[in-house]
């Protein structure tokens, strides 16, 4: 994409007058109304001894049902805070959308959030501006369920992957820190991310962060801090196991450009045995019945969906 094909981007006085910031906040949107999560990142920002070292930039990724969205500038700039809006006019996708947010920004250090967390503590910019110091490194805050509400009970397989696998501390994020990668709450040196940015190739839903995570790891060192956002959305189990299926060519790319660290997966042991029957609809159609069953605890409605994901995978080992 060159510069002349980048969206247009609208912005408050502070950001047109200021100084180019120590730290850039990304955030891509499609759907999610902005508004609440900007409330309180501005609020963190006129907090800071510098308001002038941050600012935010949301790019509405080509949907132009979602509205109002110009109300982050109108109370950016109430504060005279530096705050950009890129309206698309294309759906870009989520690999896209982040790099051409890191194109617009001006900062230092570009921190990606996802537009549907929101931080579990207030100071959460002062703490990204802290953990800024350092642009050779990629540093992840983490995301928890703090704020959110019980989930509804036909919402809990997510909610049950989320709490084993992603709600966790930075000192176990540490213990493999590529490993437990997030695209929703990280920051590193802009440069370095042009330099190595997400890849377009992958489209919809999973696996370009893991992709990411595992080229960065080569040029610069990740590590975990507790900076973390809430992810304040819920998936209902029908919709997590549909994007789960809708994944697998993504997974297949991967596989294609990091084969050995695909082995190493956790889930790929299951992904082998089970591809010899990958193709057979029964068995996918038994374990999708059973792990919506809602009459089974819900972790072991996980399993039986993580089984069936194998099950799915298992035709990237067809050719």
């Amino acid at each position: 994409m060159s510069t002349a094909d980048l969206p247009p981007l609208y912005t408050t006085p502070a950001f047109r007058s200021g100084p180019a910031p120590r730290l850039s906040i990304l955030v891509p949107t499609y759907d999610r109304d902005i508004r609440p999560l900007a409330a309180e990142l501005l609020d963190d920002m006129a907090a800071l001894p510098d308001p002038a070292a941050v600012e935010l930039l949301v790019l509405i990724d080509g949907n132009p049902k979602l509205t109002g969205q110009e109300g982050v500038l109108n109370l950016a700039t109430e504060r005279d805070l530096a705050a950009g809006l890129a309206p698309s006019p294309r759906n870009l996708g989520r690999a896209e959308a982040r790099n051409t947010l890191a194109r617009l920004a001006r900062g230092q250090v570009v921190l990606f959030l996802d537009a549907d967390g929101l931080p579990d503590q207030k100071g959460f910019v002062a703490r990204a501006l802290e953990a800024a110091a350092d642009p050779q490194a990629v540093v992840c805050g983490g995301r928890t369920g703090q704020r959110l509400d019980p989930p509804p009970r036909d919402s809990l397989l997510f909610h049950t992957h989320s709490q084993k696998r992603e709600w966790i501390s930075a000192a176990e994020r540490n213990k493999d820190p590529e490993g437990n990668f997030l695209s929703a709450n990280f920051q590193v040196g802009r440069e370095l991310f042009l330099a190595t940015p997400f890849d377009e190739s992958f489209r919809g839903w999973g696996w370009e962060d893991t992709e990411w995570a595992l080229r960065i790891g080569r040029v610069a060192r990740m590590r975990h801090i507790d900076n973390s956002v809430t992810h304040m959305e819920y998936h209902s189990d029908a919709g997590w196991l549909g994007r789960l299926d809708r994944s697998v060519e993504n997974y297949r790319l991967l596989y294609r450009l990091h084969p050995e660290a695909v082995r190493r997966h956790r889930i790929f042991p299951l992904i082998k045995a089970l591809a010899p029957v990958s193709g057979w609809a029964f068995p996918k159609w038994l374990l999708l019945k059973l792990a919506l069953w809602t009459a089974l605890p819900p972790s072991i409605r996980l399993h039986l969906a993580k089984v069936r994901q194998a099950l799915a995978y298992g035709t990237i080992l067809k050719g």
